[in-house]
């Protein structure tokens, strides 16, 4: 028998653990990287799953004896056999067997538009059966019915054995035709599409040990690949097999528009793939929000929906609340892009955006910190915020950061929501937030 040895209670460890448990008489052994687990919980797990947990120590004493299961972004303490995206996708292979099920899977990563990409192929493909995993919650969807079948998962890839599970146990799994599954930091193994929507800003993972476009590279090994142009030409300039290129504008991709007629109501964009040319008329306030519409049109066209169906499908989508949304308050437009993937070069793009719909506008900038593998690079925003002359009001904790380290003064407060009521009554038409968020938090700013 093999040993092996998962790590990471905090990321889906324990979820691996409890799954592959059913399919193995192999030793089972776990590395609480975070000390998350107290001595009760770990004589729990010891009892139902016959694990026995080791320190680090126990793991160098006799390294070369285990195989290694640890997540993509975990500091290399110890040498790392699989990462829990590639073990995942095999509790995936093994649950379908199991359990026999043949829907398709279609998996989202990268570092900004993966929960609205979701969102948006969930309406392409509204008369279908879906299982649908993001950070806002798993949800199972049908023509007939909507079930929200847990609001607390995370988009590690672990969560996607829970989603599963999750259907099984509801009695779901022969009902879906598809299941669309959010995923950080690259996709699990042979899965049918994955789409990578963008890597803005490449940033360090492990320690500094990989990067996250070196964590993203699972993409590939989808059977199908939809990529952004660029992040394919920047990052990945030798990958060629099954991938299908989208871009905003960049002919050379095998999908993009052609003419874009932008509007805060409905935006209307022409779109060229292969030898058809075709127009889309939904809601779109920018450019981001059109590559992820142009992902979830490319995943209709994979799966053979007709294009009337997939255009008639969108025409009414809105968009996620706080994720590239609008309102309308008092007198003015508020643009909400409330998001855990915002950083110095999404900031930017957002700012320019703003200025298709007025000049008399203010920007609040701020937000969390906590957010999973991808922190904010402090340094390159101030430097960024301290070259424009837009107005802007900072808030939160990383507001407060920004502050500290930029020369000009800059009205700052701590909550969101005071920072929107002084600004309800200034004299600007639009109101712009941008702010970084936790993934499970529900922010809330507008006044009583």
């Amino acid at each position: 028998m093999k040993n092996i040895l998962i790590s990471d209670a905090n990321h889906g460890g324990l979820t691996l653990l409890e799954e592959y448990s059913k399919y193995t008489k192999n030793n089972l052994f776990f590395y609480d990287t975070y000390n998350k687990l107290n001595l009760d919980m770990k004589e729990f797990y010891k009892k139902k799953y016959n694990v026995e947990f080791l320190s680090l120590d126990d793991i160098r004493k006799n390294e070369d004896k285990y195989i290694t299961i640890s997540p993509i972004h975990m500091k290399p303490l110890f040498r790392c056999d699989y990462t829990h995206h590639e073990f995942t996708g095999y509790l995936i292979k093994k649950h379908e067997e199991c359990y026999g099920w043949n829907f398709k899977i279609i998996e989202i990563t990268g570092v900004k538009g993966k929960t609205t990409t979701a969102n948006l192929i969930m309406e392409v493909l509204k008369n279908k059966n879906l299982l649908v995993l993001t950070s806002h919650n798993l949800l199972y969807k049908s023509c007939e019915r909507e079930i929200v079948l847990d609001k607390t998962l995370s988009i590690t890839p672990a969560s996607i054995i829970h989603a599963l599970n999750r259907a099984k146990d509801m009695n779901l799994l022969s009902s879906i035709d598809y299941c669309i599954f959010e995923v950080s930091l690259g996709i699990t193994t042979n899965t049918d599409i994955g789409i990578l929507t963008n890597i803005l800003e490449d940033y360090p993972i492990a320690d500094n040990s990989q990067s996250a476009s070196s964590a993203k590279k699972s993409v590939f090994k989808s059977k199908k690949v939809i990529c952004d142009r660029t992040t394919l030409k920047k990052y990945y300039p030798h990958m060629d097999k099954n991938i299908i290129t989208v871009s905003l504008d960049d002919k050379t991709a095998d999908i993009y528009t052609t003419e874009i007629d932008y509007n805060i109501k409905s935006t209307s964009i022409r779109i060229k793939y292969c030898d058809y040319e075709f127009r889309v008329n939904c809601f779109a306030l920018c450019d981001f929000y059109i590559n992820n519409i142009l992902y979830a049109v490319c995943v209709g066209l994979l799966l053979d929906i007709p294009i009337k169906t997939i255009t008639s499908n969108i025409k009414d989508t809105l968009p996620i609340e706080g994720r590239g949304s609008i309102k309308y308050i008092e007198d003015k437009i508020v643009l909400e892009d409330i998001n855990p993937g915002l950083n110095t070069t999404s900031i930017s793009k957002c700012i320019s955006n703003l200025e298709r719909y007025s000049n008399n506008y203010v920007l609040i900038v701020g937000g969390d910190y906590g957010i999973t593998c991808e922190e904010i690079d402090e340094e390159k925003l101030s430097k960024y915020i301290s070259t424009i002359d837009s107005p802007i009001v900072l808030t939160g904790d990383v507001g407060y950061n920004l502050l500290k380290k930029l020369d000009k003064d800059y009205e700052f407060y701590h909550e969101l929501t005071d920072a929107f009521n002084y600004l309800l009554k200034k004299d600007y038409d639009v109101i712009q937030i941008i702010y970084r968020s936790e993934y499970a938090r529900n922010i809330t700013y507008l006044p009583n």
